[in-house]
């Protein structure tokens, strides 16, 4: 993913997020219209640190793409000049960053203001779309922006519902099987309840394995209004973006370094290690089924036992809410759907897409196009094409030898080389 995708998925969880309590039905407001009318109130921090008022209309408009067209609806469309300025020369660029060093909370606007007040542009000059445009690719000076002190927001947080924000990471593991190989768990915790709603052993902790991860906690427990997490590989990816995006998830990233603020998971982490890895069984060192089947009892006993902070196992806490729980419409092949990955492709010569270093047989209509894909990593079965009219195709892999006969012209005759006398007969 480049940057303009990064910069047009990051405006689509933006819009996400202001959005994500009328898609879940959890706003405080007396209506939906008094919910947008209160967050137009006040300006919002965008994604390139400006704050800006976003319309009430606006919101209404943005909840309409997202029912009528999903996440991806959300996301601005490419420009193809994005990164560069006709208005904003290196002598101008230069004084921005400097104000912008001396004051890093001024948005976009009220510097727009000032510029044309103290005479950097003339009025009508540029606009202030055109300033956020230059925001978005030249970042704030060092410094700007920081707390004083480098303080940083420590205050204790829950959220007010069951599945409200669940908090997920990633343990190193025991060496486990035959030659013995790491194992990582990968667990999400429910912050009101604190039940363990996945947790799971992986040979390898990636992207694919957390998505997986991830499926099994919304299939057993619905779906969380925020995933919290940190910025390694397996939680920071366009492919999470898409499908949290697909789901009316809210994906929150803690900031570089800052385990502490997924505290919740992080003591989650610290009991792990001290209950249950420092007292694993001889037999769970055979292998990842054997090790997952001793963290599925722990896990048990866990949830079902008094939390010191809720007073309340955490199997009883989020059944006290079970009624409010959201699952995905349409059973396990809409689940199967929201979780599958997408990539652009363009068809080949020979009418193959690759997915996963396999090749496909793509439609012969679409050589030299480009191609929508949905693909469950690590299931070569699970391949399908978008069509232009949104129809859904499964591709097989490619099989050359079949392909060397279908569609050939076979010839009139055939010869028969067993027959004495080496030239055969006809």
């Amino acid at each position: 993913m480049d940057r303009k995708d990064k910069e047009r998925v990051a405006e689509a969880e933006f819009k996400l997020g202001l959005i994500a309590p009328v898609v879940n039905g959890t706003y405080p407001d007396a209506s939906q219209a008094a919910y947008f009318r209160r967050i137009a109130a006040e300006p919002v921090e965008r994604p390139d640190g400006s704050l800006a008022r976003v319309k009430a209309s606006t919101l209404g408009s943005w909840l309409r793409r997202y029912r009528e067209g999903g996440f991806s609806a959300l996301m601005p469309s490419a420009r193809s000049d994005l990164g560069t300025s006709r208005r904003i020369d290196a002598d101008l660029g230069a004084d921005i960053q400097r104000i912008r060093g001396e004051r890093p909370k001024m948005g976009a606007a009220a510097l727009y203001d000032m510029l044309v007040e103290e005479g950097y542009v003339a009025a009508g000059e540029m606009s202030v779309a055109t300033l956020q445009r230059w925001f978005k690719n030249n970042p704030a000076p060092a410094g700007a922006g920081s707390a004083p002190g480098g303080g940083k927001d420590r205050r204790a947080f829950e959220s007010a519902r069951v599945n409200g924000i669940w908090q997920a990471d990633t343990l190193y593991g025991p060496y486990v099987g035959a030659p013995p190989q790491r194992a990582y768990l990968q667990a999400v915790i429910d912050d009101k309840s604190r039940k363990v709603v996945a947790a799971r052993f992986v040979a390898r902790d990636n992207a694919a394995t957390f998505q997986g991860t991830l499926r099994d906690a919304v299939a057993s427990h619905g779906v969380p209004e925020k995933l919290l997490v940190d910025n390694g590989g397996p939680y920071s990816n366009e492919q999470l973006s898409l499908i949290c995006g697909g789901l009316g998830i809210v994906l929150c990233h803690a900031a570089p370094r800052d385990g502490a603020a997924k505290g919740k998971i992080e003591r989650l982490n610290r009991t792990v290690r001290m209950r249950f890895l420092s007292n694993l069984p001889e037999r769970a060192s055979a292998g990842l089924p054997e090790l997952n089947a001793e963290l599925a009892k722990w896990v048990a006993r866990y949830n079902s036992t008094q939390h010191s902070s809720t007073k309340k196992a955490p199997v009883d806490a989020f059944a006290e809410e079970a009624d409010r729980i959201r699952f995905v419409e349409g059973g396990e092949p809409a689940l199967d759907d929201a979780f599958r990955n997408r990539v652009t492709r363009k068809v080949s010569n020979d009418a193959t897409v690759r997915v996963d270093h396999v090749l496909y047989d793509a439609p012969m209509g679409m050589i030299g196009e480009k191609l929508e894909l949905r693909f469950t990593p690590g299931r070569p079965d699970d391949v399908w094409a978008v069509m232009p009219g949104g129809s859904r195709r499964r591709l097989a892999p490619t099989d050359k030898a079949a392909n060397a006969d279908a569609g050939r012209v076979k010839p009139a005759y055939a010869v028969d080389y067993s027959a004495e006398g080496g030239e055969g007969v006809v």
